[in-house]
């Protein structure tokens, strides 16, 4: 009996298709001189042997953020030995603990599964940079969870007075979905870390067609997309929030499509089958919601253009305000709300509460 794996033979469209997984760091970043440029700006200093200049980089998903990161970092190693990047996921390392033991094994210092503590790690951490020559830039990717426990809260507190109280010289860097992150840290840690905010937009049904173009020429053998394909991934993208990731995913699932019916080419009906395959979900998350979650939701469908306020007041007597305030953190996360910063005043400004 065949073995079911070699049940099918398949068209071959995609010569590469490495140049469509999210992981991806191009050679040349389209559309982001701008952002790419201040954060030279603020971490150069560390190729010379000086601090570096915090930087906070926000933007919906997709915009660019990582990516952008990512590609700094190695030109920054590549340009001098002075520098050393360590990339923090902070949905994968959610604790103190945690992330301690990841930075601790990066720069030379192995964490044994159990047996020491993490003020012991902390301590060994600290002990290495001092003995190290080299200025570590450490990236706190998805940054708004480390302020949704305290232990993490701590660990911004003590990382902000690295200089003043460790004598160690260190570049830190927040990627966060959340434009206010900055504003939701201590007093004390937001003017001890002196960050610079380099805010990335989102992309314009243009730049996305162009950024899947490039990516495409390298992805695909000749003649193997519809000429109309590349325009209609870019289009629902730039629907869906200018997300470069959605026009990227799409288009690879499509080629898969296309290979598994045989096609000779990318067509515009593998693009629509694609669509089907993202909605399941929102549905699987609306579905799994806490109760603050779907008090909150009801609310803001009930009440369109709601502020945060309005939802503290209405929902009060239910629920603590700083419950009502991770659960619309999470339904952000989530991709089931979405907040935008409206001026308010003389000076003020509020967030609109929108439903996705």
């Amino acid at each position: 009996m065949a073995n079911i794996f070699s049940s099918k033979k398949e068209n071959s469209i995609l010569k590469d298709e490495r140049f469509l997984y999210q992981d991806f760091v191009p050679e040349r970043l389209a559309f982001r001189d701008e952002e790419i440029g201040e954060l030279v700006f603020c971490l150069k200093p560390a190729s010379l042997g000086r601090k570096p200049t915090n930087v906070f980089v926000y933007g919906k998903p997709g915009v660019g953020k990582t990516v952008s990161l990512k590609f700094v970092l190695n030109e920054l190693e590549e340009f001098s030995d002075r520098a050393k990047g360590v990339y923090v996921n902070c949905f994968e390392h959610s604790s103190r603990h945690s992330i301690l033991a990841k930075l601790a094994n990066f720069f030379g210092y192995p964490v044994p599964d159990r047996g020491l503590s993490t003020e012991e790690i902390f301590q060994r951490f600290v002990a290495l940079l001092k003995n190290k020559k080299i200025i570590p830039i450490i990236i706190f990717d998805e940054a708004e969870q480390l302020l949704k426990d305290d232990d993490t809260k701590r660990l911004l507190y003590d990382f902000s007075r690295f200089g003043e109280q460790f004598k160690v010289t260190a570049g830190l860097v927040f990627i966060s979905n959340d434009n206010y992150f900055l504003s939701k840290l201590d007093d004390r840690v937001r003017s001890s870390l002196g960050a610079s905010s380099i805010p990335f937009e989102s992309y314009t049904h243009v730049e996305l067609k162009e950024i899947l173009s490039e990516r495409a020429k390298y992805a695909f053998f000749p003649n193997a997309i519809d000429s109309d394909v590349i325009g209609l991934c870019a289009a629902h993208a730039f629907k869906n929030g200018g997300d470069a990731r959605i026009a990227i995913d799409v288009l690879l699932k499509s080629a898969r499509l296309a290979e598994n019916d045989n096609s000779k080419k990318v067509e515009l009906k593998h693009v629509r089958a694609s669509f089907q395959q993202e909605k399941p979900v929102k549905i699987e998350l609306s579905s799994n919601l806490t109760d603050q979650e779907k008090e909150v939701l009801s609310f803001v469908s009930k009440n369109p253009s709601s502020d945060s306020r309005a939802v503290y007041d209405a929902l009060g007597k239910k629920f603590a305000e700083r419950t009502l305030r991770k659960a619309i953190s999470d339904l952000e996360e989530k991709k089931l709300l979405k907040s935008e910063k409206n001026q308010k005043g003389k000076g003020g400004f509020t967030r609109v509460l929108i439903k996705a």
